[in-house]
């Protein structure tokens, strides 16, 4: 039996610079991969078969095998088991990470001995967050997610993602975005980063979907409200609904007990080692 895990990400920033005339979008964005985790297991089997921990409409583990196996005529079958942990339409990457660990699962099992640019043309092909997920390391990603620029992470002793049980399409929330791109915001914030000015990027920090998200599901706005009371650095995560809060240092300890009084559903976790 083979293991893989689907390690979660959260945007640290995110701008939308413009619509592709092949109907993707253009973004900026700071990724990090974080502890948080699907696990999926992979044994040989005469079917392909996915079994989930929970119902998963369109289920894209399954979709990216039969992609697999009618890509490279594979005669036999496997059993996936997932085992879901990433919220559903979070903004979390959950379902980029399981297609990342279903390619990295697949061709161990079936031994395809797929080359780095094999499996990096099956995740574009299969999402713009999933070449990302292919190496879990924490980048600046632009264009529609084909280039990746692997930088350091700040010192952050924890993260608490708040995860209110509202499914946000990523989809929906693209189609009523309006872009209002200054290349030189978004430029001189990923300065900051680069050098260590963290202070300075946690201060001037973005998602620029944040607006369309709250217009696009009202019920995210009191969620948004309680979270930026606790912390007033706290973000969102892609397109939503994750809000998520950074701990640095040891004085931050009463953070956690801040979110716990709010009565706020969370995740506590870790940057991915």
């Amino acid at each position: 039996m083979i293991k893989e895990r689907a390690y979660a990400k959260i945007n640290l920033a995110l701008d939308v610079v413009k619509k592709r005339e092949d109907g993707y979008h253009e973004l900026q964005m700071i990724m990090i991969p974080i502890e948080l985790h699907d696990t999926l297991l992979f044994e040989k089997s005469d079917e392909l078969l996915v079994d989930s921990s929970i119902p998963i409409e369109n289920n894209s583990v399954l979709k990216t095998a039969e992609r697999m196996k009618e890509k490279y005529n594979i005669q036999q079958g496997a059993r996936i088991k997932l085992e879901k942990h990433i919220p559903i339409g979070a903004g979390l990457g959950g379902g980029s990470a399981d297609i990342a660990a279903t390619l990295r699962g697949l061709n161990r099992l079936w031994e395809l001995n797929l080359s780095i640019e094999d499996l990096e043309e099956l995740a574009l092909s299969l999402g713009s967050d999933t070449l990302f997920c292919l190496y879990n390391k924490p980048a600046y990603v632009f264009g529609r997610g084909e280039n990746l620029l692997y930088i350091d992470v700040p010192k952050i002793k924890d993260i608490y993602l708040v995860t209110p049980q509202i499914l946000c399409s990523t989809a929906h929330i693209f189609k009523h975005h309006q872009i209002h791109y200054k290349k030189h915001k978004f430029e001189k914030l990923f300065m900051d980063y680069l050098n260590e000015k963290f202070d300075n990027f946690f201060k001037k920090s973005y998602n620029s979907l944040l607006k369309t998200a709250l217009q696009c599901y009202p019920q995210l706005k009191d969620v948004y409200k309680k979270v930026k009371k606790i912390d007033k650095y706290a973000a969102m995560s892609g397109s939503g609904s994750t809000f998520f809060m950074l701990s640095f240092e040891k004085k931050d300890d009463d953070l956690e007990e801040k979110i716990m009084k709010s009565g706020l559903t969370y995740i506590k976790t870790k940057p991915k080692n």
